[in-house]
């Protein structure tokens, strides 16, 4: 799927990405991955490929991370940004597992 969403944008089939493109996962029945705890409640930012810096992803006690998923695959970034509550207004302790591997930055916020 992923080498032909790559080859569709390189071919120009596919429009490029919105101004604001933006989701959310507030549901503790979210999975997010296969490590660690499999939920964290959170917003993501799509943009036109970046600087992760730009947006402070993966620097020291920054809660912004940069996700690489889509890098190489798709013309875009995913900035996820981890927040205090379920959708049930719950709150929860930001713990997380960058997804930099150089990443030095504390696991849990608040």
């Amino acid at each position: 799927m992923m080498e032909g969403n790559k080859a569709a944008f390189e071919k120009g089939e596919l429009p490029p990405l919105e101004p604001g493109a933006m989701s959310y996962i507030m549901s503790k029945g979210a999975y997010l991955t296969d490590d660690d705890d499999h939920n964290l409640a959170h917003f993501m930012f799509c943009t036109p490929p970046l600087e992760g810096k730009t947006w402070g992803a993966d620097l020291t006690k920054s809660p912004v991370m940069l996700n690489p998923q889509f890098k190489g695959a798709e013309p875009i970034n995913v900035f996820v940004v981890p927040v205090g509550k379920w959708s049930d207004g719950r709150r929860l302790r930001l713990c997380k597992t960058s997804f930099s591997k150089s990443a030095t930055r504390p696991s849990c916020f608040g």
